[in-house]
């Protein structure tokens, strides 16, 4: 991969930022090009920042229409470990609350009705062993999914 060119207002400070993470192991490509996203947003709308603010931080961070959960936190985790480090060498930054944004939506499981179960259940005269009739209701269960 050849190496992203940083132009805007932080530009020394990502190009140090992602050269040390890179230095101490993390291989950083996927980040060093969310940094770069972030570098054309400073150049284009806070050309003459020298601070990391609430307002740029939140302004980067604010969910686009077209944007998954899971992408927001990746960039918000970026933007969080790029504010990190412009704190530990004296610059102002702001920096994300870790856990901000909400990774997903919790996942709720469906719990059956006995009514629902029953349904499940083979309608055999004799249903045979337990087994048998474990064996069906899972079979039963999977397919509905």
């Amino acid at each position: 991969m050849s190496e992203i060119l940083y132009e805007g207002p932080f530009k020394n400070h990502i190009q140090n930022h992602v050269e040390l993470k890179k230095a101490i192991g993390y291989k950083y490509d996927t980040d060093s090009r969310h940094l770069k996203r972030f570098d054309r947003f400073t150049m284009k709308k806070y050309q003459n920042a020298t601070e990391l603010s609430k307002e740029i931080v939140l302004n980067w961070c604010s969910k686009k229409p077209y944007e998954t959960q899971a992408n927001l936190c990746s960039r918000a985790s970026v933007i969080r470990q790029f504010g990190k480090y412009l704190d530990s060498i004296g610059v102002k930054a702001y920096i994300i609350p870790k856990g901000y944004f909400p990774t997903e939506d919790q996942y709720v499981p469906y719990i059956y009705t006995i009514d629902e179960l029953k349904a499940f259940l083979p309608k055999r005269k004799n249903a045979g062993t337990v087994t048998n009739v474990l064996t069906d209701t899972l079979l039963c269960l999977i397919s509905f999914e």
